[in-house]
């Protein structure tokens, strides 16, 4: 009888041995013969899930996006609601830095977006995704409603400038933990992130010009 292949088992071993590609290499290490080789299979094999080194990137960045997605999903049923909002909104904006393995990992893979050999047709989306976890953060510290579009330019000036200082300040400070992790150290990191949030929300309670 043929053998019968579990195809979520094998995507799950290919993506398991992309991570470990790009953890031990990084992502210019991708390529169908590495991610093959290191999940013990064909290049023939690998080939029927993934064509070309693009399309194992963009499952790399699909990946990144689920973890972070489902940690954050984690974090809102175990915080404590009764904590300081600096520290709930803490909670979430740590899952995009990469203060783990796991994480450092995630960030390799974003690495690939400045290769200027690998085309990503979903990368715009992918950075608006981004930017709206941003504005719906500083919403919650502003302790404004619900936004009805978050992946919009909203029409609160002091929102749409404050996303955007968060988001700058949340990808300089993962480049430095990669680049300086003697100096930036993930507690430092979380430290000087939980002050920045602090300062957003103090700038909140002082009044915003909604012009």
């Amino acid at each position: 009888m043929p053998k019968i292949v579990d195809h979520e088992e094998r995507r799950r071993a290919l993506a398991e041995a992309l991570w470990r590609v790009i953890a031990e290499s990084g992502p210019m290490a991708v390529s169908i013969r590495s991610v093959a080789a290191e999940a013990g299979l064909s290049t023939g094999a690998l080939r029927h899930y993934f064509q070309t080194r693009d399309d194992l990137l963009a499952f790399a960045l699909d990946l990144s996006e689920a973890r972070v997605i489902e940690r954050m999903r984690e974090h809102s049923e175990t915080f404590d609601p009764r904590a300081p909002m600096v520290d709930r909104v803490l909670g979430f904006a740590e899952q995009m830095m990469p203060l783990d393995e796991t994480r450092r990992a995630e960030y390799r893979a974003w690495e690939a977006t400045g290769d200027p050999g690998f085309l990503d047709p979903r990368l715009e989306d992918r950075w608006h995704r981004q930017r709206s976890l941003y504005r719906r953060l500083v919403a919650a510290l502003a302790d404004l409603p619900p936004l009805e579009d978050p992946t919009r330019i909203q029409s609160d000036p002091w929102l749409e400038t404050w996303s955007e200082y968060l988001h700058t300040f949340v990808d300089g400070i993962s480049l430095q933990l990669m680049t300086n992790p003697e100096q930036i150290t993930p507690e430092v990191a979380r430290t000087r992130l939980r002050a920045f949030l602090a300062h957003i929300e103090s700038q909140s309670a002082r009044g915003r010009d909604r012009g």
